[in-house]
């Protein structure tokens, strides 16, 4: 299909389908943030009329987040299936709009470059960063889950595309205006950060905005206002939370418990950025050499903005660092075009020979060891490694041709160990830290809907989710002396008694006859 080679954008688009998708519901919803996604737009499209417009959670009012991706995600859920991968597939197929986004956005950078050899390298590199982005486990896994970050990113990459369209054409300020209001109604304090990227760019460029600009952002603008004008007037001040309980103060306070300041993010690039991470310096390093041109000015603006966004955040969680990966994408593209092109920078083919070898070697002496199978994705590792191996070896030949066969190689094997990830069902390695909701679930939904059901320990969101119902926290004030309380708990209780013989890592459901039964009943289970 030579029409799809001319639009890598596309064929990319697609190939990162086919990396993504597959498996997205064979692992149960984790609680932060798939159960709670679930549940709020469950809940909001479960509404009529102009109440679907305001998010709720269960019966309550919703104030976190506005409802821009859960409208999509309710939609399915009640329209089509409640199983995971229907919950997940919204938000995967938005997220993997970033890849398209990215190559069609570094191939504008260089519009102006009037010498086919610019307009060739340009594409070539633009096609490179999406590969990379597409690959990255980070980008790839939370791309994969009922979370906004991935969403946040595509319609971050909507809003700078969007602005370096319009130097030339009218519909740029149209599709950043768009690209602005997917971030109102994901999160919107971030629209804060991004603007001032897109300022920055423009502040440098020195170059003035057309009047139809203006216009087309406008006009993109009016369904994220519209929300928030909406919002205001149906909630009043309780509308701010939002923006500021939930939003500018993890800025300054620690929310939760969730802490570790900057070097948070830094180590997820640092665990996550692989096999691309080794050509970030190199990338950096052309950029700052190439800063009077539009690319290298635009990449590390790029950087430093998303940087300013993530890194002085006192309340930081893992995929905070989601939004740093398309300008390590761009970055790391530069790069490896050099190597690729001309060849310069080998030694990193050779270290990626050497990390392919030791993971290879390593899998052969962890099998050796160990008696008993330990629970790995053995075949991720291996085809990860193996990967390493050949794409580093080409990569390091002097001949261009073999060069480029070993990128090639690389992408190609490093997807494949995405999918052979994705198929062990490991990869939402998160689930161990809990236990599996959906056995004490399925108990929870055969009881009347009138029971009262409370449960002890921390919050799982996921429970409620698979359980049809919420879950408070136990409280005695709340007991009903003449009927009989159900609570979730790990320990045992005087005078209850297990609801069914059925129990996960110690977790049960009680019945509980008596209001009598307190907390200085329990004793620690045998």
């Amino acid at each position: 299909m030579p029409w799809m080679l001319r639009h890598p954008s596309l064929l990319l688009w697609l190939a990162t389908l086919v990396v993504w998708l597959p498996w997205l519901g064979n692992q149960p919803l984790r609680d932060w943030d798939e159960g709670i996604v679930a549940s709020v737009a469950h809940a909001t499209m479960s509404q009529t009329g102009l109440d679907r417009l305001i998010a709720i959670q269960w019966t309550n009012a919703y104030l976190n987040k506005p409802p821009g991706l859960h409208w999509l995600i309710g939609y399915i859920t009640t329209t089509f299936t409640t199983q995971e991968w229907g919950i997940r597939l919204g938000p995967a197929l938005i997220s993997s709009l970033a890849i398209p986004l990215l190559v069609e956005l570094r191939t504008e950078l260089d519009h102006k470059d009037k010498q086919t050899s610019g307009r060739c390298r340009s594409r070539t590199v633009a096609s490179i960063a999406g590969v990379v982005l597409m690959t990255l486990l980070p980008m790839a896994r939370h791309g994969r889950l009922a979370m906004l970050d991935g969403s946040l990113v595509s319609c971050s990459l909507l809003l700078f595309y969007g602005q370096l369209l319009g130097r030339r054409m009218a519909v740029g300020g149209l599709l950043a205006g768009l690209g602005s209001s997917g971030i109102l109604l994901l999160k919107p304090p971030a629209i804060m950060g991004f603007l001032a990227i897109a300022i920055a760019w423009q502040w440098w460029q020195r170059q003035r905005v057309s009047r139809h600009f203006v216009w087309g952002v406008c006009m993109g603008l009016i369904p994220g206002i519209t929300w928030h004008l909406w919002h205001f007037h149906e909630r009043g001040s309780a509308a701010f939370v939002m923006w500021g309980s939930q939003g500018l103060a993890r800025v300054t306070t620690t929310i939760e418990g969730n802490d570790g300041a900057w070097i948070t993010p830094l180590l997820q690039i640092i665990q996550g950025g692989w096999p691309w991470l080794l050509f970030l310096p190199m990338g950096v390093a052309w950029a700052w050499k190439h800063r009077h041109q539009d690319s290298g000015r635009f990449e590390l603006i790029l950087l430093t903005g998303t940087a300013l966004m993530v890194l002085p955040l006192k309340t930081q969680l893992p995929w905070y660092s989601h939004l740093l990966w398309p300008a390590i994408a761009l970055l790391c593209a530069e790069s490896l075009y050099e190597l690729i092109d001309q060849g310069r920078q080998r030694w990193a083919g050779r270290s990626l020979f050497g990390l392919g070898s030791l993971l290879l070697i390593a899998m052969g002496l962890s099998a050796l060891i160990w008696n008993t199978p330990v629970e790995l994705p053995w075949g991720s590792i291996t085809m990860a490694g193996l990967a390493l191996c050949l794409g580093g070896w080409q990569l390091n030949s002097s001949a261009r041709k073999i060069r480029s066969r070993g990128f090639f190689l690389l992408a190609a094997g490093w997807s494949l160990a995405l999918l052979l990830f994705w198929q062990s069902e490991t990869w939402l390695w998160e689930l161990n830290e809990t236990w599996e909701p959906r056995p004490l679930a399925q108990q929870i939904l055969a009881l009347p809907t009138d029971a009262i059901v409370m449960h002890e320990g921390p919050d799982h969101p996921a429970l409620e989710w698979y359980a049809g119902r919420q879950i408070s926290r136990y409280q005695e004030s709340i007991r009903d002396p003449f009927k009989p309380t159900y609570i979730v708990t790990d320990q045992e209780r005087s005078g209850c008694n297990l609801a069914q013989e059925h129990q996960q890592k110690g977790w049960s459901l009680l019945i509980c006859p008596r209001a009598s039964s307190t907390p200085g009943n329990l004793k620690n289970q045998q």
